[in-house]
């Protein structure tokens, strides 16, 4: 049942720290808005704390230590450009999350194995472990590590996220455990909570997917998966795209957001009452359109040429290699899409068709879910106007 009225506020994170930070643990039991809070901390840049990089429970440092050793230049590394360190700053000033250990801070990038992937961990005062994988930043080789997903069975940050589950795991014998991601983290989180060994599953008491990727129909078929099914929570805003790519075996809720279409990826625009996250009926018409758009342009390939395009596609957007980050890309002061049209017109000319052939696919696929769109609109109207009309006007 939907939650969402126009009239309700529009709170989100900040306004919930300000709201309950009061509440310990132990008055207000761990629930999903912690999960996207210290989903979004995870973004942030810990490289220049060492300590932080120990998997060894004891070396953990509190949020209020780790605020001390931040500056500026370690902002989040996302996509967002809302800063994230202050929220961090705000949380470690509260009743509960003043206690918060963090620590198994690990990063890599690696271009020859097409891998980003960015893990920490929090040790929470229920006696919980809490291990987060953060999503997609600004790196090229991130970027196309997603694009990869669609037709690899498994790609590198899934299997790092698998080993990385396991250490931070054995490493808190006799903690319970909490598995959370946003974006390509969520992914990651719900793969390496269904390849845990069973007995470290047992002690599984969550795995959050916060508008990431689902995943193909031969990992949601395995014993492994099935065990921990019912304890998957996966949360899509009404008009997201990223958490409705491939496949979910679990229902997820659709929740609200203060943005709008693919800016609900913004955790800080998810609306919150209370300790919840507020939940609408349906996904909005444009988030749907995308949903259908999207799956109907990838079934129209197999995982060879989606491996084909996705190269190629790179090729020219690296410019062979030469660029690794978006803001690269930017150079010689040209916008993003001037950018990518210089380097796309550099391109051979072989690419260039691939591209284009693929690219006027998924433009065909949006034109059509967009003339469905319509005709569900008309038909919609249709019926309530009939509805409201006497019967002699029918």
């Amino acid at each position: 049942m939907s939650e969402k009225n126009e009239k309700t506020p529009k709170t989100n994170l900040q306004d919930y720290l300000n709201w309950r930070g009061d509440l310990t643990f132990e008055q207000d039991p761990f629930n999903e808005v912690d999960n996207l809070l210290l989903c979004l901390i995870s973004y942030i840049n810990f490289s220049r704390i060492p300590l932080l990089c120990s998997k060894r429970e004891e070396d953990g440092l509190t949020l209020e230590v780790v605020c001390t050793l931040l500056t500026e230049g370690d902002e989040q590394r996302g996509l967002s450009q809302l800063d994230y360190i202050p929220v961090l700053r705000q949380a470690a000033a509260t009743n509960r999350f003043a206690t918060v250990k963090m620590f198994g801070f690990e990063s890599v990038r690696d271009e020859a194995e097409e891998m980003q992937f960015d893990a920490v961990s929090f040790l929470l005062p229920d006696n919980s472990l809490f291990v987060t994988f953060m999503g997609t930043d600004r790196s090229l080789v991130g970027w196309k590590e997603d694009f990869n997903m669609s037709f690899l069975s498994s790609v590198p940050a899934q299997r790092r996220a698998e080993t990385y589950a396991k250490e931070m795991a054995a490493a808190c014998p006799d903690r319970m455990l909490r598995i959370g991601g946003h974006s390509k983290g969520g992914n990651l989180a719900v793969w390496a909570a269904s390849h845990l060994p069973e007995a470290m599953q047992r002690r599984l008491l969550a795995a959050y997917n916060n508008d990431g990727p689902g995943f193909s129909v031969d990992l949601l078929n395995t014993d492994s998966h099935r065990r921990i099914a019912d304890r998957v929570h996966t949360f899509v805003p009404e008009s997201s795209l990223v958490g409705v790519l491939l496949e979910h075996a679990e229902d997820y809720e659709i929740i609200d957001s203060s943005y709008h279409a693919i800016m609900q990826h913004e955790p800080l625009s998810w609306v919150i009452m209370g300790n919840r996250f507020i939940r609408v009926e349906k996904r909005t018409s444009i988030g749907k359109m995308s949903d259908g758009a999207v799956r109907d342009w990838l079934a129209t390939m197999s995982p060879e040429e989606r491996k084909t395009f996705t190269d190629a596609l790179f090729d020219v957007i690296s410019r062979g290699g030469t660029r690794h980050t978006l803001e690269e890309i930017h150079f010689g002061g040209l916008t993003g899409g001037a950018a990518l049209l210089r380097a796309f017109a550099s391109a051979d000319e072989e690419k260039r068709r691939l591209i284009t052939d693929k690219l006027k696919g998924l433009a065909a696929e949006v034109a059509e879910e967009l003339k469905k769109s319509a005709e569900d609109g008309m038909t919609a109207a249709k019926k309530g106007l009939l509805s409201i009309l006497p019967d002699w006007l029918k």
